[in-house]
């Protein structure tokens, strides 16, 4: 009987516990959250090609929606790009950056800055590398600035991925120094 008594009590209390006022508020969180993601601060991510590093990709701020298998948002970007023998061969930043699911195409924003080891320069608001196709495109303007002081600028571009190839669809201009001195010399490197 004492048995029976101590379950009673037990539901009695335990209900009065569990119970509150109805009229208080459930919690609710502040933030909103669309969907499931990773967000990683200080970090970096690696590609190789077979054992050889092709590029390094540094940021402060990485995000990746988990709903999604692979597009990845970056703040800022810093890429270090290998040649096949592993050695340094172009430096790219700028403010944001992003690449499809399958790291095949990848989109930068926001003060862009290619240099590569023979001293070109390209500078734009927002280019796209389309990896396995091997160009850049851009829609904005684009500056380039040679080794040898010529600086080309258009609307436009596309470009093989190294830029030993390029060409702008409108509003080319330049300055090329020395232009005449060049032509007079027969200067078979005149672009490079």
């Amino acid at each position: 009987m004492r048995t029976r008594y101590t379950i009673i009590l037990c539901l009695i209390v335990g209900a009065g516990l569990g119970c509150g006022d109805p009229k208080d508020p459930i919690p609710v969180s502040e933030v909103i959250i669309a969907a499931p993601h990773q967000r990683l601060n200080d970090a970096a991510m690696f590609f190789y090609e077979h054992s050889v590093l092709r590029w390094r990709l540094d940021t402060e701020y990485m995000e990746r929606p988990l709903a999604d298998t692979g597009n990845i948002l970056v703040s800022p970007v810093r890429i270090n790009v290998y040649d096949s023998l592993g050695n340094l061969s172009t430096n790219i930043v700028s403010d944001s950056g992003k690449s499809d699911p399958d790291m095949n195409v990848f989109d930068l924003w926001g003060r862009v800055r290619i240099e590569n080891q023979d001293g070109m320069i390209v500078k734009s608001e927002q280019l796209q590398w389309l990896k396995n196709a091997r160009r850049v495109t851009s829609e904005t303007f684009v500056q380039i600035e040679t080794a040898k002081g010529d600086i080309l600028r258009g609307k436009g571009l596309d470009a093989m991925d190294d830029f030993s190839r390029f060409s702008f669809s409108s509003q080319v201009s330049g300055i090329f120094p020395d232009f005449r001195q060049r032509m007079e010399d027969g200067d078979e490197e005149f672009f490079m």
